[in-house]
């Protein structure tokens, strides 16, 4: 625990993904999960700060070496290494004097690793990394299995705790990482539900898909939406041409939240004019469609996704108590269980509560926030 004394002394670092000075700068009103504890810290302790992993750090011969190896190293090994967007001298003093370092997601925290590195020679700093994907990465070859595993060890080595956002890649983990399992803890990922209030729009009427990660299936998408013209849809993504969508039926919204293309508001007003929100997705150990399904839910909106191995919690979401899944991406099934989700009103309404129950009582950021505290301040 940390007493009155100790939290006078106490020092947080979040590295953030780029985009959230913005948010964190403005006077909007937004949702604050993708903050992941942020503004609660701050709150409740005053010596909290943060940096961003950014494409925009000013050239130099380390910038550049930084660059090179990146590259070398993610052809090598698959792995997200960007060093040149976090390694800097700058960000390794902001870093020194901090306690406690918060790495918001496994690229950002795998590319801070040469700072890590440093810092745990020369100091007692205690770094966290939130985990969504790590293991997803593939490796085709044996050469690159090998360098990839080499290189999650030393990664695993160097950092003092891993939060996985999904229980099966938080599993896998512990079997293939077994040295390291008791530095590996779950917590699903949590929403503002104080800002993902549910409104009940009699006149909500469009399936919505809404996302821009590399595991949605957005070919699927449009596919879907044309074999089913008498349903509206509405897609929001920048990973959609215009020129692709050639069914009537799809209104198309450029949206991506860290270039404030859309703001949260303006993603709640589309969430409270949909009947029904879809999320076809690849198999993998990434919990992709996470923060949409949990926002739809507190929306009061009911959810149809791929089942996978990286859905985060398959213990607590039980198919038509409170999420619909779907095996595969297969048109006709998806096209059916549609229908029969918007005619069967009796069941989807229980869905609805019942998510929205689920969502509002464990899934919140105060949760997420308890557990994040806990863990960091284990020792």
């Amino acid at each position: 625990m940390i007493t009155m004394v100790q939290t006078k002394k106490l020092s947080i670092t979040y590295v953030f993904g780029d985009g959230r000075s913005k948010h964190i700068l403005s006077r909007e009103n937004f949702a604050k999960e993708f903050f992941y504890g942020f503004f609660e810290f701050k709150d409740e302790f005053k010596n909290i700060d943060f940096i961003e992993f950014s494409p925009k750090n000013k050239k130099s011969f380390i910038n550049s070496f930084f660059f090179i190896f990146s590259k070398v190293l993610r052809k090598i090994s698959k792995l997200s290494f960007f060093f040149e967007n976090i390694c800097t001298y700058k960000n390794l003093n902001i870093l020194s004097k901090s306690k406690y370092i918060i790495l918001t997601n496994d690229r950002i925290g795998i590319s801070t690793l040469p700072l890590l590195l440093i810092l745990k020679i020369f100091k007692k700093n205690k770094s966290t990394v939130i985990v969504m994907g790590l293991l997803a990465k593939d490796t085709r070859n044996i050469i690159s299995h090998i360098a990839q595993r080499l290189l999650l060890i030393i990664f695993f080595k160097t950092v003092n705790n891993f939060i996985f956002l999904s229980k099966g890649e938080f599993n896998q983990a512990k079997m293939s990482f077994k040295k390291y399992k008791k530095k590996f803890y779950f917590v699903p990922f949590c929403i503002d539900t104080n800002f993902w209030e549910q409104k009940n729009n009699l006149n909500s009427k469009s399936i919505l898909f809404i996302g821009n990660d590399g595991r949605r299936e957005y070919d699927f998408a449009i596919k879907l939406a044309a074999n089913m013209p008498e349903f509206d849809f509405t897609f929001v993504t920048s990973n959609i041409n215009k020129n692709d969508i050639r069914s009537q039926n799809i209104t198309l919204i450029e949206g991506q939240w860290n270039k404030k293309i859309l703001s949260d508001e303006d993603v709640k007003n589309i969430y409270n004019e949909s009947i029904l929100t879809i999320i076809p997705i690849k198999d993998s150990y990434q919990p992709s469609g996470q923060s949409v399904a949990l926002q739809s839910m507190s929306m009061g909106v009911p959810v149809l996704i791929t089942e996978t191995i990286g859905f985060w919690d398959k213990d607590v979401f039980k198919d038509g108590e409170n999420i619909f899944f779907i095996e595969k991406n297969d048109i006709n099934k998806w096209s059916n269980k549609i229908k029969e989700i918007i005619q069967n009103k009796k069941i989807t309404n229980q869905v609805i509560d019942s998510s929205f129950n689920l969502v509002k009582n464990n899934y919140n950021t105060d949760f997420f926030y308890k557990e994040l505290k806990e863990i960091i301040f284990k020792n």
